[in-house]
């Protein structure tokens, strides 16, 4: 089959990452696929890194007539059997290619409510919707009406060659300089207000009461010209945590990061329906402290593969942290636990043979389609 993803964000985080690594692994496995995203965008630039086949498209507008010709163009060269998009702006570009009877597959992978003209496009303007939890498929049922039918659940997965539980913990504490005496948390994720890097700050001014040598770890940066990112610092400065709280940025090394980690804490406040990092620390064999976003409490059992705390509540979250820190026969069986899930449940290859399935539906015309209206007389 031949793919084409459409990704307007101009940002990189876990769901960019993630579908350069779907194309990635079709063009690895007898299928091509490209990606088209913006020339000016990180992702075009991440992507690069990555070896993934981008293709450079100017995607800053929803109603573009010329980009939407340029992407149907495309598609009739390159005889895509399938297009894809990922965010709100590459739907409405890609919607004429759905009208024109291409099968268009629309990825959601947040709990953000649909309202209005964003919705339409949902409910008319694609093929089927692949989400990757099933609190976004009850959502879109009940809060839009969506037909349970056009909705595919298929779970999100990670590398597990590269996430796994034998990486060598001692990088990061050397390159940060921190004792083996001294505990670690580990947050990773875009900075942006939803993931809760700002309260995660103030749960570690109540963690560092207890355990004065701590460190806490940021892994990601900031959207809007780093603007978020610059807010977490301040919070960092105005708690006077600068020695015991470290921004590291973007970093490709994430599994060496994660197995430094005494504990891996998701801090997230809502948005996020399935985080990739809650099985990428799973993955990796890590103690972990989530808030209770999404599908946390669907995926893991509360203190059978981690702890899951309330979102918004620095308290409960610090309670959590330190829970994990002082126990630790409870963090080894969480860690155990949450290893042997990772193995069953997050394949990457099972993830794409999911995706390939309804893949394979729509291009077939099983999916919906747009009617093909009559010539004018």
């Amino acid at each position: 089959m031949r793919f084409l993803f459409v990704e307007s964000s101009r940002s990189w985080g876990g769901q960019e990452y993630r579908t350069c690594l779907e194309v990635n692994w079709l063009n690895q496995h007898s299928h091509a696929a490209w990606l088209a995203c913006d020339p000016a965008s990180d992702v075009f630039a991440r992507a690069n890194e990555l070896g993934t086949r981008a293709v450079p498209f100017r995607l800053r507008s929803r109603f573009s007539p010329l980009t939407s010709f340029r992407l149907w163009r495309f598609c009739r060269r390159y005889h895509i059997d399938v297009v894809k998009t990922f965010s709100s702006k590459a739907h409405w570009l890609t919607l004429p290619l759905f009208w024109l009877c291409y099968p268009v597959t629309r990825v959601r992978c947040i709990t953000d409510p649909l309202r209005g003209r964003r919705a339409f496009v949902y409910r008319h303007g694609c093929s089927r919707i692949l989400v990757d939890a099933p609190v976004i498929k009850r959502q879109l049922i009940a809060d839009n009406g969506i037909a349970p039918a056009k909705i595919e659940v298929v779970g999100s997965a990670v590398d597990l060659a590269r996430f796994r539980p034998d990486v060598q913990p001692a990088k990061l504490r050397e390159e940060l300089g921190i004792p083996a005496s001294s505990e670690i948390i580990v947050n990773v994720g875009m900075i942006r207000p939803d993931k809760g890097q700002v309260l995660l700050v103030e749960a570690a001014a109540l963690v560092l009461r207890e355990r004065p040598d701590a460190h806490f770890v940021l892994v990601g940066e900031g959207t809007g010209l780093r603007k978020k990112g610059a807010r977490v610092r301040e919070a960092i400065a105005r708690a006077g945590l600068a020695e015991r709280v470290h921004m590291l940025g973007y970093r490709w090394d994430i599994p060496e990061i994660m197995a430094g980690a005494d504990v891996v804490a998701i801090a997230s406040l809502h948005t996020e329906a399935s985080p990739i990092v809650l099985r990428e620390a799973l993955a990796c064999g890590r103690p972990l402290v989530a808030t209770r976003v999404g599908d946390v409490d669907e995926v893991i059992r509360d203190r059978e593969h981690g702890l899951i705390v309330e979102p918004g509540n620095a308290t409960d979250l610090a309670r959590g942290i330190l829970e994990m820190l002082n126990d630790r026969t409870l963090a080894r069986r969480c860690a155990d636990n949450g290893s042997q899930l990772a193995r069953a449940e997050f394949s990457f290859d099972k993830m794409m043979q999911g995706k390939l399935r309804v893949d394979e539906e729509v291009a077939s015309g099983r999916g919906e389609r747009a009617p093909i209206l009559p010539a004018a007389s």
